[in-house]
């Protein structure tokens, strides 16, 4: 495992499940987790993501 610091860093991109159905794939230009975090506050039952590295 990586320390994340240096080096070429693994872009993550995040895949969201909302509760109220539906998911949606939020990229590291999309803004990161932060972005992932902001659209789960804006969903009203919330939902889950995980971190899915992208393909080099």
């Amino acid at each position: 495992m990586g320390c994340g610091c240096g080096g070429k860093r693994t872009l993550l991109d995040y895949q969201v499940t909302l509760r109220g159905g539906g998911t949606q794939t939020v990229t590291h230009e999309d803004g990161g987790l932060a972005a992932v975090r902001q659209l789960l506050a804006k969903s009203p039952q919330g939902g889950t993501y995980k971190a899915v590295p992208r393909p080099k």
